[in-house]
């Protein structure tokens, strides 16, 4: 089962061009994988950006952040993270790591009958 994610990014204004840099490389990563449905960056301006992404199932979003892994260190670099939400069923890897991240939240999806 698919599932969403958004995280929320403030970046300074010195780190600004290095930020959307990034961005725009990771988006183009992304294009390619398998298994990753979304990957699109928004940018409400004065340094507050958010990044939407879906995922064919966890595996795929793990798969994504090994591979992107040297890009997502330098975003940490020059972004904070404000939030991120986690929509949809996720598997223990995920739920763990989103556990030890006091600004992420996980949000299973309501049951169906």
């Amino acid at each position: 089962m698919s599932f969403f994610v958004r995280a929320r990014f403030e970046v300074p204004p010195r780190r600004r061009a290095e930020f959307e840099q990034l961005a725009l490389a990771l988006r183009e990563q992304a294009r390619d994988e398998p298994g990753t449905l979304t990957y699109r960056w928004f940018s409400a301006g004065q340094g507050s950006y958010t990044v939407i992404e879906q995922y064919t199932d966890p595996a795929a979003g793990v798969a994504h952040n090994q591979r992107a892994a040297a890009l997502l260190e330098r975003v940490a670099g020059c972004a904070e993270l404000m939030a991120a939400e986690i929509y949809g069923s996720v598997d223990d890897r995920l739920r763990s790591w989103a556990a030890a991240q006091p600004q992420v939240t996980v949000l299973p999806e309501v049951p169906q009958d």
